[in-house]
């Protein structure tokens, strides 16, 4: 069953990705977007389906980045709770 709430908040990642591809890009090879929607579809339902809302955690939005860039593990340095550098750069999750 759809769920409207995530169905919104998919429209708005898709849409922040495709005025900002570069952002996207920092975290994921281009060939894995849609992986990338697809896995945020999904946890995204499953935070839905615990009674939570549908927007990912910071925790969760670099599970998959790590998953879709095919490593088991990255070192990831603390800068502040809104930032974090990887060896992919700087992500900013808030």
């Amino acid at each position: 069953m759809m769920n409207v709430d995530v169905e919104i908040y998919m429209n708005n990642m898709v849409k922040f990705f495709k005025s900002n591809p570069n952002d996207l890009l920092t975290l994921i090879p281009k060939d894995k977007e849609e992986d990338f929607y697809n896995k945020i579809r999904e946890i995204a339902n499953d935070n839905t389906d615990k009674g939570n809302e549908p927007p990912l955690t910071q925790k969760q939005i670099i599970d998959i980045c790590v998953i879709l860039n095919g490593k088991d593990r990255v070192k990831i340095e603390k800068l502040d709770k809104s930032m974090m550098e990887t060896k992919f750069g700087v992500l900013f999750l808030n």
